[in-house]
């Protein structure tokens, strides 16, 4: 039998807290109802555990994080009270499920992505959250929303947006409530759960050789030069966007031309070595001769490097006349163009990083130079549809 383990909580002792099972208890001395709930991920919950009538309960306050210890405390002897009195002890949590709003359970969910994700995908969560769920949650509480209103959201993003952007929102939905149900111990299903996704069709739309020459005047006649090298990178090199934009100085050896792209970084998780053909290399010499900071890219956000280029990409497509070409379309682009040129597949493969276990047992006994004499190609043959002049 466990040994209880009690002591005065306080913020120091308590952020000191760890546990390698999957949950741990700890007791305080002042009032020794309260306890503290520790998880193996470090999630630290305050809890009402008492023994009455011959039933144990556990009625949880709140989070660590959010209730100062004084508070738990006054809360603790208030449950103890109505415990005692025969009222029902899980009223607390009643209340808050009923005051929890969306709003707190996205920001709940960020803490968690941000401690155990990329940075990319708490700054992609973040977007779709201002600009397609924000105003929608407004404050209502979750335990207000009903399937109905998730599947309603789903449709309308759907049709406006796509049904990409629409699952996406909607998974991320998911996954946000269904941590806050079980963080919160709440007795509610989850709305967003069995609404089926959308069937999405995989895109082949790439810059077509007649397309060529109108996108290189546009690119080039961009007044933002940090936009226009951005969208030149990324078609040059196929790497993903994020990656693009947080590329950083210390990650390029300009000498051997190889960009690495760290494993936290890469979609793979596995470190990424990215080839940098000429014409890449000479937009990053003039960068670099302009330039002082870590970023190749640096820009006004949190994070310090460009993070939304997309009204550049939209001046680009109306000075050029084209329609529906995303910028995740250049990196199918530049495959497309190593493809015509001969490429195999292995290489191309190679070049876009893919995490394929199989093909990353092949990516492992290759070198770079193939890759970069199939880059090479692939740019000559774009720069020559596109009449730019070396």
């Amino acid at each position: 039998m466990s040994q209880t383990v009690r002591f005065r909580f306080t913020q120091k002792r308590l952020a000191e807290l760890s546990t390698e099972k999957p949950r741990a208890w700890v007791y305080d001395d002042q009032v020794q109802a309260l306890a503290c709930m520790v998880t193996q991920s470090g999630s630290k919950s305050f809890y009402v555990s008492k023994l009455h009538a011959g039933r144990k309960h556990q009625v949880r306050i709140g989070a660590v994080a959010e209730v100062p210890i004084p508070k738990a405390r006054q809360l603790a002897l208030s449950i103890l009270k109505d415990l005692l009195d025969g009222k029902d002890p899980r009223g607390a949590r009643g209340t808050r499920q009923q005051r929890l709003e969306l709003r707190q359970v996205f920001e709940q969910y960020c803490e968690f992505v941000a401690a155990h994700r990329r940075p990319s995908t708490l700054v992609s969560y973040q977007w779709m959250w201002e600009k397609h769920v924000r105003q929608w949650a407004g404050a209502r509480p979750l335990s207000s929303i009903r399937r109905r209103d998730v599947g309603n959201l789903h449709v309308r993003l759907g049709k406006e947006h796509g049904h990409y952007l629409a699952n996406r929102v909607l998974g991320l939905l998911r996954a946000a409530i269904n941590k806050a149900i079980r963080e919160n111990e709440l007795d509610m299903p989850n709305p967003a759960a069995g609404i089926y996704m959308f069937k999405e069709r995989s895109r082949t739309r790439r810059l077509k050789p007649d397309e060529l020459p109108q996108f290189f005047q546009a690119v080039l006649a961009e007044p933002s030069d940090g936009i226009r090298d951005y969208v030149l990178l990324s078609l040059y090199t196929g790497a993903r966007k994020a990656n693009v934009l947080a590329m950083r100085w210390d990650q390029l050896d300009m000498q051997a031309g190889v960009w690495t792209i760290p494993h936290g970084e890469a979609k793979s998780g596995v470190e990424l070595q990215v080839v940098l053909p000429q014409a890449a290399q000479e937009i990053l010499h003039q960068r670099h001769a302009s330039q002082s900071g870590p970023w190749v890219f640096p820009g006004k956000a949190p994070s310090g490097h460009l993070e939304q280029p997309e009204s550049g990409w939209r001046r680009i497509l109306k000075r050029a006349g084209l329609e529906n070409l995303r910028i995740h379309d250049l990196r199918r682009s530049l495959a497309s163009y190593q493809l015509d040129t001969g490429a195999p597949l292995e290489v191309i493969q190679k070049t876009l990083g893919h995490g394929n276990r199989a093909a990353t047992e092949v990516y492992a006994r290759m070198a770079l130079d193939p890759v970069r004499q199939s880059l090479e190609k692939a740019v000559q043959a774009i720069q020559q549809h596109a009449a730019v002049k070396e």
